[in-house]
């Protein structure tokens, strides 16, 4: 039986960017603010309040960092576009029997595919630390959901960013500054209170980035499944 296209491409992408480089990006700097942020914050930071009731820092922290699997694996799609269209495997591909629907396709399933995978793994090594994670098969699902809508969404930002900028290195100044922007002016590390700097709090609120992590604390720190559905819905 032959696969879909879109499959035969995703397959393909996969095993492309399954090199030491991806998986760092992709691991080791999620885990990396797991251990550092988490290990030394809680020791300052004794508990964050919530409408549940105060948590620790680190099962604050959990949720923000698997979000983040979301943005890290979007930006992914931008670069690999870079890549075969650098290297001439772009037009390789198209001049086969694939269609660019068939080609955004596979780096979109991709990029699902690594922020599911990433995920699983940080939140693994979230169990190993002092984190309380509320695991269901309902907050799995939609936790799923949740990182599926997100990375989709960065991917095709990103996507639409490879496209426009014509120098590799445009693409990568802005793509890095964009990253680290929506990483840090989100609600991934610390909570946004009243005491917030109000430009912090505007940024914050027009992030995308943090709707996708109020979902997943909702769901895995609080297990206030329904409550997740209305930041889904803003993504």
């Amino acid at each position: 039986m032959k696969l879909p296209a879109f499959i035969r491409l995703t397959i393909r992408n996969v095993r492309v960017n399954m090199d030491p480089g991806t998986m760092m990006f992709m691991l080791g700097l999620p885990a990396l603010y797991l251990a550092v942020l988490g290990v030394m914050y809680e020791g300052i930071i004794t508990s964050v309040p919530s409408s549940g009731g105060p948590v620790s820092y680190m099962t604050f922290l959990a949720p923000g960092v698997i979000g983040m699997e979301a943005l890290t694996a979007g930006n992914i799609g931008g670069g690999m576009l870079w890549a075969d269209r650098r290297w001439g495997m772009l037009e390789q591909i198209l001049v086969g029997p694939f269609r660019r629907i068939d080609y955004l396709m596979g780096i979109m399933l991709l990029a699902v595919i690594f922020a599911i995978g990433g995920s699983t793994i940080m939140a693994l090594i979230a169990f190993d630390t002092s984190a309380h994670l509320f695991i269901t098969p309902l907050n799995i699902l939609l936790l799923v959901v949740t990182l599926a809508i997100g990375t989709i969404f960065f991917s095709s930002l990103f996507l639409i960013l490879a496209i426009r900028l014509k120098s590799m290195n445009a693409y990568n100044t802005v793509t890095i500054v964009l990253f680290f922007f929506l990483d840090f002016a989100s609600s991934s590390f610390y909570p946004i209170t009243s005491k917030t700097p109000f430009i912090l709090q505007v940024f914050v609120n027009l992030n995308p980035l943090s709707y996708i992590v109020y979902s997943a604390r909702d769901i895995l720190s609080y297990n206030l499944p329904n409550a997740a559905l209305q930041p889904m819905l803003v993504i």
